[in-house]
């Protein structure tokens, strides 16, 4: 991030890294309710430029390397708690998918940051960052692909971000960040908002997720949704005549 206004936002911070369960005491009362501390390590890289999220690729990762490479670190630790299910599966354009469980991530050594003068960094750390999780654990099913969708929304000193992502094998999370201007209506979004918007967009068929999640239109910057929909009513007049 830097402090040029106005062009910042257009940034797509993408986030990878290992979701872990630090503590899953099956032996508590009432285990089915109970809190689930997790924690999340990895890095991010930024994707500069990128108002149109579908620029945003898949960071790569060598094939030794635990992380993929940055020098951005991030390591944030919280508790999971299961929801009702049948609440958010009913959910208008949920399309059948289930949510157990909503993380919130407050805690650990928070997330790097590059200063202004490009050669020091500084620790952060959310002031807000609200997870669901269909699973908590790579379920390795791939017919049914809605369960390893990811939804995020949060916020720090920088300003309001919503997230979208998937968890891959070896419990692997990638989620797509986007920070938002206070006046973009989707920094008022609450989970299920986001989560609707998102399903309709990366669910072919119902069930096959046909691109990566943080690259559909609800994770463009408010400049090139826009943009975006100037084009689609040019497009519609000119067919008008």
């Amino acid at each position: 991030m830097t402090a040029q206004e106005g062009s910042w936002r257009d940034t797509l911070y993408v986030w990878d890294g290992i979701l872990t369960i630090t503590d899953n005491d099956d032996t508590k009362e009432d285990s089915s309710n109970k809190d689930t501390t997790v924690s999340w390590e990895g890095t991010w890289v930024g994707c500069e430029n990128c108002a149109d999220a579908k620029k945003a690729e898949a960071p790569k990762r060598g094939v030794f390397d635990a992380f993929v490479e940055s020098d951005m670190h991030f390591l944030v630790e919280g508790t999971a708690t299961k929801v009702d299910q049948t609440a958010t599966e009913t959910t208008p354009n949920s399309n059948g998918h289930k949510v157990p469980y909503q993380a919130s991530f407050l805690k650990g050594e928070g997330w790097d940051l590059q200063e202004d003068d490009g050669k020091t960094k500084s620790k952060h750390k959310d002031k807000v960052h609200d997870v669901y999780f269909a699973n908590l654990e790579w379920s390795g099913n791939l017919r049914d692909q809605r369960s390893n969708l990811i939804f995020a929304k949060g916020s720090n000193d920088h300003g309001s971000f919503i997230s979208a992502g998937w968890m891959r094998p070896g419990n692997r999370v990638t989620l797509g960040r986007r920070y938002l201007d206070d006046n973009d209506p989707r920094a008022k979004w609450d989970l299920d908002e986001l989560r609707q918007a998102v399903l309709k967009e990366v669910l072919q068929q119902g069930r096959k997720i046909h691109l990566p999640p943080w690259q559909c239109g609800a994770l463009h910057s408010i400049e090139q949704d826009m943009s975006m929909k100037k084009r689609k009513l040019e497009e519609d007049d000119k067919a008008k005549q």
